[in-house]
């Protein structure tokens, strides 16, 4: 009987346990306009990089307060639905690099690799394949996949991730949000891209022949159902977050993939602007409690999935929720300092 087993790479990131995903998006510059516009190329005529001031802007600040936090491992969100990508890319003048930050040519992606070394966290980056608002591509619209049109947005994405992958190193784990439309239907082939430039990443909703991929555990309320299964089969992984699914966080047992759950969530609660995930002035009550992230950390952990707690970051660039995190942190290491009992780590054998 076939049994679907981990790669090494996959059981390492297991034990990473908590992690953070870190927002810093266009879209909370005009949270006045609301709807989907900012997956539309409303982007390019209603918010300019140039107009753009994030006078307090510091990605070594970002992950301090994830090191804070006991967070082991990062994912910055390098180019969201908008467009806007976070590093100097040389596909279009789209980018932070088009801003003041930094004089001019900032490289926010640059910065948040040297922070996480400094820290001791594992880099992950985030990159929207199926949106974006610069190039009119909006993942809610039908689309004729093959066509040209579609086909030249296709180029700039194996462009565009071609970079984050070849110059910063090696990364833990690439996060795709929504999976990949894959290549036979029109969609970008990364499967060889990842094998050639990040053959050891983990990959949230990768492509289904690439080896280490985990899966989305079905909400993003912190919560993994209590029997989340590390295995499942083809069609469980791929969603974009809007609807819970309970299917793909249970799993299946019998599951040909092993494909582990990831279980995300915003520092904010759904009530807060973006659902949660992008900052607003004036939302600080919306802030979970220490004791309410506690609480998802054990049921997400606690029931075979990694927790990984978004940041959403000010439009000031600054991360103003440090306290929370310092405050969580404290909580799990007071809670979990002193085991209650201790066991000798078993030792795995062939089969």
């Amino acid at each position: 009987m076939y049994t679907a087993k981990p790669t090494k790479e996959q059981l390492a990131w297991q034990d990473m346990e908590l992690g953070v995903l870190i927002h810093y998006c266009l879209e909370i510059y005009r949270p006045d306009l609301g709807g989907d516009w900012y997956k539309t190329n409303a982007v390019r005529t209603e918010i300019a990089p140039e107009t753009l001031h994030p006078t307090k802007l510091d990605p070594e600040q970002w992950v301090r307060s994830a090191a804070e936090l006991g967070a082991k491992y990062a994912v910055l969100v390098t180019n969201h639905c908008t467009g806007f990508s976070l590093w100097n890319t040389k596909v279009n003048d789209f980018s932070i690099a088009s801003t003041d930050w930094r004089g001019g040519g900032g490289d926010i992606c640059r910065e948040f690799i040297e922070a996480c070394r400094k820290y001791g966290l594992r880099p992950g980056f985030y990159y929207s394949t199926g949106c974006n608002g610069y190039y009119n591509i909006n993942d809610n619209w039908q689309w004729d996949y093959k066509s040209e049109y579609y086909q030249e947005y296709v180029r700039n994405v194996e462009a565009q991730v071609t970079e984050l992958w070849t110059e910063y190193g090696e990364l833990f784990e690439i996060w795709f949000d929504s999976g990949i439309i894959p290549p036979e239907k029109g969609g970008p082939d990364l499967t060889p891209l990842l094998r050639k430039y990040q053959p050891q990443a983990i990959c949230f909703q990768g492509p289904r022949d690439y080896a280490h991929n985990i899966r989305w555990v079905g909400n993003e309320d912190g919560l993994a159902p209590e029997n989340c299964w590390a295995t499942t089969n083809a069609g469980e992984a791929r969603y974009d977050g809007t609807i819970p699914d309970e299917k793909a966080g249970v799993g299946d047992p019998d599951g040909k993939y092993y494909w582990p759950a990831e279980t995300d969530m915003p520092n904010r609660t759904h009530a807060a602007f973006g659902g949660g995930w992008g900052w607003k002035a004036g939302e600080e009550h919306l802030l979970y409690t220490p004791e309410q992230l506690l609480d998802c950390y054990i049921r997400s952990d606690g029931r075979n999935s990694n927790l990984l707690l978004g940041m959403s970051i000010s439009t000031d660039g600054d991360f103003q929720d440090e306290e929370q995190f310092k405050a969580f942190g404290k909580l799990i290491r007071d809670t979990f300092a002193e085991p209650a009992a201790m066991t000798d780590a078993p030792v795995l054998t062939d089969g």
